[in-house]
């Protein structure tokens, strides 16, 4: 656009031919035309003006965008990388931890050294532990899978 507004300020010659013929063969009108603009005094500003605030504005938003989908793309390498540490967590530390302990509980309850009570919680504590893992797989999967489809072209 910006271009087309420039382009105004060149001079453009128009030049026509023409062949009149009349209702008589004998009379026949040749014409030559040549037109120039005369740009006296006005040389297309304001329109060139338009068209460098819209380039300018155009390049803003472009900036804009561009540095919004960075963020973006930045924010979901955080959230694969979080989520990914989270889950070796789980599944490294937290559930393997979870079930010695229900194994020792029930092998405890098993010789009559802890209650019933304590053998209940036990086995509570590894069922949210194992629900808790779940969360985290699933929130891993979301963050892979958003990852997988905005990182192809």
């Amino acid at each position: 656009m910006l271009d087309n507004a420039q382009a105004q300020k060149k001079l453009d010659p128009t030049v026509g031919l023409s062949l009149d013929a009349g209702p008589n063969a004998s009379k026949r009108l040749v014409e030559l035309r040549v037109q120039f603009p005369l740009q006296v005094g006005y040389a297309y500003e304001g329109e060139i003006g338009r068209a460098v605030a819209q380039h300018a504005q155009a390049q803003d938003q472009l900036d804009k965008v561009r540095l919004a989908a960075q963020g973006e793309w930045t924010g979901l390498q955080q959230d694969l990388t979080n989520a990914a540490g989270r889950l070796q967590g789980y599944e490294a530390l937290i559930l393997p931890r979870a079930r010695k302990v229900a194994e020792q509980a029930e092998l405890a309850y098993t010789k009559g050294a802890i209650p019933l009570v304590d053998l209940l919680d036990a086995r509570r504590t590894l069922r949210a532990s194992l629900l808790e893992a779940l969360t985290v797989q699933t929130e891993f999967a979301k963050a892979a899978t958003a990852w997988q489809l905005r990182s192809r072209p």
